[in-house]
């Protein structure tokens, strides 16, 4: 579970990290007049303002998840027969 999780979070990581890239206003190219320039930045803002949701979004989810996992049950690894322990300490008489 632990490695999904560890996979999850890379794709996730990546796809941000593309989403922000694609919003900044390089990308659109450099604006030439006035109305260019506002409509570049205006595009920009919204793309930014939805990653920034997609990124709080994921922290929640993440915090979800991981309160899931911390609350858990234990499982027992192995069976352990009842009574004496399987390494008693030696005696001592």
């Amino acid at each position: 579970m632990l490695k999904a999780l560890a996979i999850l979070r890379t794709l996730a990581l990546v796809f941000f990290v593309g989403y922000t890239a694609r919003a900044m206003p390089w990308f659109f190219g450099l604006p030439n007049g006035s109305a260019q320039a506002y409509d570049t930045c205006r595009n920009a803002l919204g793309l930014m303002t939805r990653a920034a949701w997609f990124a709080v979004a994921w922290i929640a989810f993440e915090t979800l998840v991981g309160w899931l996992l911390a609350t858990r049950k234990a499982k027992p690894r192995m069976d352990v027969p009842k009574g004496e322990p399987p390494f008693a300490p030696p005696s001592h008489g």
